[in-house]
């Protein structure tokens, strides 16, 4: 995929992904969005970063527990581990975090 491709598509998706996590509405979080990279802040100070990877053409989600990375497929962002989408990931670490 060329980069500006990549570029736009994950700039869409972590504005999507901004978007779907400021409507749940939860004050335990402070979320954050700035080039190429969406912080995710609970009250006790865990901090979860989805970040683009240009050389690789990947997205990256680093959270305490672990690092998952992230491959463009059929317009999705799927775990190369856990065979699911980071939307999906993200909002089980984020129940998982919360007990929700």
């Amino acid at each position: 995929m060329e980069n500006s491709l990549f570029l736009r598509i994950t700039d869409d998706t972590l504005k999507s992904l901004y978007t779907k996590l400021d409507l749940l509405g939860l004050d335990q979080l402070d979320i954050s969005l700035s080039d190429g990279k969406l912080q995710v802040e609970f009250e006790d100070g865990t901090i979860y970063i989805v970040n683009r990877q240009l050389a690789s053409q990947q997205l990256w989600l680093a959270e305490p527990k672990g690092g998952w990375r992230f491959d463009y497929k059929d317009e999705l962002w799927i775990c190369d581990k856990l065979e699911t989408d980071i939307f999906e990931t993200i909002i089980k670490l984020i129940g998982q975090k919360l007990s929700f």
